[in-house]
């Protein structure tokens, strides 16, 4: 019964991360990276100021190749870095 349940745990966690992307697909646009620019330009704080730009360019690299999970991901980060 418990390697069930840890079978069926393992089944759904990719599920549950396609799901949370495609709930956030609309942070992978190019409206929303021009947004994401220009506040990062307003940063003030220089190291945060870099993850965020480093997280941004990554979730543009996944945008392009049409990877909307590892642009979501990537996408989070910013905005962690951001301290959105």
């Amino acid at each position: 019964m418990f390697k069930i349940l840890i079978t069926l745990a393992f089944l759904a966690l990719p599920a549950a991360g396609t799901a949370y992307a495609q709930s956030h697909k609309d942070w992978c646009t190019d409206a929303h990276m021009e947004k994401m620019e220009a506040m990062i330009a307003k940063m003030t704080n220089s190291e945060k100021q870099k993850a965020a730009r480093a997280h941004l360019h990554l979730s543009k690299a996944e945008m392009k190749k049409n990877n909307t999970p590892g642009c979501v991901k990537q996408m989070q980060e910013a905005h962690k870095a951001m301290g959105l």
